[in-house]
């Protein structure tokens, strides 16, 4: 027997069952991208009625500051009269009432008189039409108040579609498709309007624009101003900017024009006028403000959790998504420009990364007020490219500029892409030093950094990477594109035991963002690092090796993988002085190592190309893989050698093939 229809929330593999119920009342709903409603559906904005032979209905809504809006309510035409649409109302109200806000507000063409007859009937009071895009057709704005909103609340609330409107200016219509403003995800958000001094602009362009441009314009939203008003501003605006060239007197003009009508925002890449801001808001109460400021504003408020800053040490370094009052203060450059660039070459590329939200995760890097790096990156296939990988000037910018080069490697590791290519532009002249010594090659003018997080062949790794490493060792290519395990190599494989405490402070970020005290900043940027130990198995502990870092205590078992770089065996004094730029131990706790002793030998061990395993290795799954091997049970209260086959499957158990959700 069949089970009854039932309502569930969507997710986004249901996109294609609902466009396709969408496009059989295509005339009625209209088309929809589909990266738009697969946007709703990812944010929980979707629910549906199912049966066994399919989807029998949806609707498709979003929670935004103060109302729901309904988008679409759709129930296939052989089920309707059957209550569905009634339940999936009763879904979004039920939603509605969850996050607490007091209304839910939708459009609806006023010839669609079944449609009406619905929403009255289910208390929806109709407070306001516009036109419809059809001509002739009218399109209504209908509110339902929840719990007994006071119902000055609902007539209070903006009775448009509550886009925000914003006018722009010429520079932005000509290049329109390029500023990011017609991107899907803003089409429910924004409405982009231009003034009648357009038509001025458009005729001092070249005569093969002006035809397309005037057809472009005419089919485009315009502002109505109060004429009257407009001329008094024109007055007011001459006087704080600059009014010599007819474009110049333009500007003030399409400004005048938006200060005197309903819209309050105007849109410009124009620098004069950008600094100009706030004393343009003082005088005619219109914020002007650079496209990608709106843009992320919107994509905040849509998508906040994306925003939600993530702690890599405690309360002191953050990584946290540029937001829309920082855009202002990094188009200006000054932070992260190299000594001998211009300005304009970092503003396209930061431009490209802000004005496509949806597209490039722009993040900057922070130490409480402190700006100290900031990167851009999306997945393209299985390579994770970076349009900006940059680090504040100062001493540290080396430091940092390894440690953000860094991040991209272990981002792409945790996301299952097998390299990290930097654009050329995306980073300073000066800083490809830094990326050369982790392992970045100019592979078709693009540096690229192989990290494929796999068992391999060194066949195919060198046929992967080219020509470019054909002179290294076998153990430098290993290193070069870390991490990678190559069969058949002769490097030697140690499982060393390490506290909790000093995984944390040496390079364990992931514990240390949820430690209460944190850890020391410097130590967790460095891309080489040192760990103090008493000495002992100091003939088994000789460069070149691989770590396996267990960390004791809690069971957690494998965590990470490095390269051993070298071995200093000495008086603890002489062994600190030669290290204590590197480590996370003072010369107190180092001495408390020693039980007080001066004399007891200690061991610096330095090593590099650490990264976290993508899934820790446990002890019971370190046992089964010695087992598996008929190997005695492995030794974890002290360094011990890991033989070659038993680290290949270790390797593979901390990086399985498909990246963690």
């Amino acid at each position: 027997m069949s089970g009854e229809p039932r309502v569930e929330v969507l997710s986004p593999d249901d996109v294609a069952a609902v466009e396709a119920l969408r496009a059989m009342n295509n005339e009625t709903l209209g088309f929809m991208p589909l990266s738009v409603m697969e946007g709703y559906l990812k944010q929980g904005g979707g629910v549906g009625i199912r049966g066994d032979d399919g989807l029998h209905g949806y609707a498709l809504y979003a929670v935004q500051r103060r109302h729901v809006r309904l988008i679409h309510l759709c129930v296939a035409d052989q089920f309707r009269r059957s209550g569905y649409a009634g339940q999936l109302l009763d879904t979004v109200v039920r939603a509605a009432k969850e996050r607490r806000v007091g209304t839910v507000k939708l459009t609806c063409r006023r010839d669609y008189t079944a449609a009406s007859a619905f929403w009255r009937r289910h208390g929806f009071l109709p407070l306001a039409e516009t036109d419809a895009k059809t001509e002739g057709a009218r399109l209504m704005t209908w509110h339902l108040g929840i719990d007994g909103a006071a119902q000055q609340d609902i007539f209070s609330s903006v009775a448009s579609d509550d886009k925000v409107k914003a006018a722009i200016d010429a520079q932005l219509f000509f290049n329109l498709r390029a500023s990011g403003l017609q991107a899907d995800f803003l089409a429910d958000s924004l409405e982009l309007y231009i003034t009648k001094e357009m038509f001025n602009e458009i005729d001092r362009a070249k005569l093969d624009q002006r035809e397309r441009s005037r057809s472009k314009a005419l089919a485009f939203p315009q502002l109505n101003h109060d004429a009257d008003r407009m001329y008094a501003m024109v007055e007011r605006l001459e006087r704080i900017l600059p009014s010599d060239r007819p474009s110049e007197e333009s500007d003030i003009r399409q400004l005048a024009m938006t200060a005197t009508s309903d819209v309050s925002i105007f849109l410009t890449r124009d620098e004069d006028i950008l600094n100009k801001a706030a004393q343009i808001k003082c005088v005619a109460s219109v914020d002007v403000m650079h496209p990608d400021e709106l843009i992320v504003r919107i994509d905040q408020f849509i998508d906040s959790d994306a925003y939600q800053p993530v702690a890599l040490s405690g309360s002191s370094l953050r990584w946290r998504r540029v937001g829309d009052d920082e855009v202002t203060r990094f188009r200006s450059g000054k932070d992260l420009l190299g000594p001998h660039e211009r300005k304009g070459r970092f503003n396209n590329q930061l431009d490209r990364a802000l004005s496509h939200p949806k597209i490039w995760r722009t993040e900057a890097l922070w130490s409480e007020d402190r700006l100290l790096a900031l990167r851009s990156l999306r997945c393209e296939g299985r390579r994770l490219v970076a349009c900006l990988c940059r680090a504040s000037r100062g001493r540290t910018q080396g430091m940092l500029t390894e440690y953000v080069a860094a991040s991209l490697i272990q981002e792409a590791v945790s996301r299952g892409c097998c390299a990290v290519e930097v654009e050329p532009h995306g980073t300073t002249p000066e800083a490809k030093g830094q990326l050369t010594h982790l392992g970045f090659v100019n592979m078709g003018g693009k540096l690229v950094r192989m990290c494929p997080a796999t068992v391999m062949l060194e066949e195919g790794l060198r046929e992967a990477t080219g020509a470019v490493f054909d002179s290294v060792s076998l153990e430098q290519l290993e290193r070069r594109c870390s991490p990678v395990a190559l069969q058949g190599g002769d490097t030697n494989s140690l499982l060393v035991p390490i506290k909790p405490g000093y995984a944390r402070a040496l390079f364990n970020t992931r514990r240390a963002a949820g430690d209460l005290f944190g850890a020391d900043e410097k130590v967790l940027l460095r891309w080489e690092n040192v760990y103090f130990r008493k000495k002992s198995h100091h003939r088994m502990i000789q460069p070149p090796a691989r770590i396996l870092w267990y960390e004791s205590n809690k069971g957690q078992g494998i965590i990470a993988i490095s390269h051993l770089d070298d071995v200093e065996i000495g008086q603890p004094k002489d062994v600190f002085r030669n290290n204590r730029s590197l480590g996370a131990l003072g010369w107190r706790e180092i001495r408390e190592m020693c039980g007080g002793s001066r004399v007891q030998d200690v061991m610096a061990l330095r090593f590099s190309h650490t990264h976290l395993l993508r899934s820790p290795v446990s002890f019971a799954s370190l046992k089964g893989v010695y087992r598996h091997h008929k190997l005695n049970s492995p030794v974890v209260q002290s360094p011990s050698k890991v033989p070659p086959e038993a680290f290949l499957d270790i390797f593979r158990l901390g990086f399985p093939t498909q990246a963690s959700a």
